[in-house]
């Protein structure tokens, strides 16, 4: 089977670049630490463009696209490091949708696409580590714990989370509900800690309907993460590519010096086979919207994620001493590359769960 871009995911794509060329800072929160989290005027463009309801059914104000779609732009959003909390957003918009509750849909989904409110999700999942440790109560109408990583949380209106008894639930920011945000290596994406105090929830689906929707909802957010590492990825080499053309040391480009060609090469390798395998997962999402595609998701997490590493430290040797330093932009990269390798578990353990659906199918 051959696998290509149609003319619209082709324009989608050329229009989220444009608008990321133009206006994505992703330096604003190391110069600027006292600067808001979110870069909201480029959170507005992006709603704008119509992306914060991509994926959205069309009957709640959305662009009814998918997982192929969300991944185009996620890949550009790890491009451009943008300091926006869009990830977060559009997976707890999918979380939603899969709990199938129309009036719920019918509240909260138009406001997400719109941007009128901004939602935080929880990792969640086998590779989470530490996991998050939510009770709810026995009517399902509060929850308490206490979740130690919530992605975009800082300045969210809705957190979006899975509890000890294995269904999911949305959760309004407010009373019992408290957000204190974390240092972590990547500060274009704020982390923080959530305190849940018998907070008001509500059930996301019929009880019992939790697996099913946590674990559609956390692939489509590791396929998502496994885009924005191939934008990483892809970033890294070109900015080093252009670097090797114009450095020159013993009078001619270093582009020129075998040992130079063989790594751009093998950097290349590396982004193309992450690129094919996270666009692998979106698809396999979008084929069979039931799935989890767990292999599929599992590979591209392995892959993407070990390339944008390995090809961002190779793009800071190959700099020699200016990729190093503060005023180089390679290093807010390979902040973002380690962070996302982290976050649901390692390469290696990715390879284990390929490993054992394989042997065991």
């Amino acid at each position: 089977m051959e696998y290509g871009l149609t003319d619209e995911q082709r324009a989608l794509d050329d229009a989220v670049a444009g608008v990321l060329a133009a206006h994505a800072h992703p330096r604003t929160p190391y110069d600027e630490p006292e600067a808001p989290a979110v870069d909201v005027a480029l959170w507005d463009r992006l709603r704008d463009l119509g992306v914060l309801g991509l994926a959205v059914p069309e009957e709640h104000d959305g662009a009814g696209a998918g997982p192929v779609e969300l991944a185009l732009v996620c890949e550009r959003l790890g491009h451009a490091v943008a300091p926006v909390p869009v990830l977060g957003q559009v997976v707890a918009a999918e979380a939603i949708r899969l709990a199938g509750d129309d009036a719920l849909a019918k509240e909260l989904l138009p406001e997400l696409a719109s941007g009128a409110r901004r939602a935080g999700i929880v990792p969640a999942g086998p590779g989470v580590d530490p996991a998050p440790d939510l009770v709810s109560s026995r009517d399902g109408q509060t929850v308490s714990g206490r979740v130690p990583l919530a992605l975009d949380a800082v300045g969210a209106d809705l957190l979006v989370l899975p509890a000890t008894d294995g269904d999911w639930y949305v959760v309004e920011v407010g009373p019992g509900v408290t957000i204190s945000p974390q240092p972590t290596l990547d500060r274009t994406r704020p982390a923080a800690v959530v305190v849940l105090e018998e907070a008001p929830a509500r059930r996301l689906g019929a009880p019992g309907s939790g697996a099913r929707i946590g674990r559609r909802a956390v692939a489509l957010l590791r396929a998502l993460e496994a885009a924005e590492a191939v934008g990483i990825a892809a970033w890294a080499l070109e900015q080093t590519r252009a670097y090797a053309g114009s450095r020159e040391q013993f009078g001619l480009p270093i582009g020129t010096f075998q040992a130079v060609k063989h790594r751009l090469a093998d950097m290349l390798v590396a982004v193309e086979n992450a690129r094919s395998a996270s666009y692998g997962a979106a698809w396999a999402l979008a084929a069979d919207p039931a799935s989890d595609a767990a292999v599929a998701v599992a590979m591209a997490q392995a892959v993407a994620t070990e390339a944008a590493v390995q090809v961002t430290a190779d793009a800071v040797q190959l700099h020699g001493g200016i990729g190093v330093t503060w005023e180089n932009d390679l290093h807010l990269r390979l902040r973002r590359a380690k962070t996302l390798q982290l976050l649901h578990g390692s390469p290696s353990w990715h390879r284990e769960q390929v490993a054992a659906v394989l042997l065991d199918g």
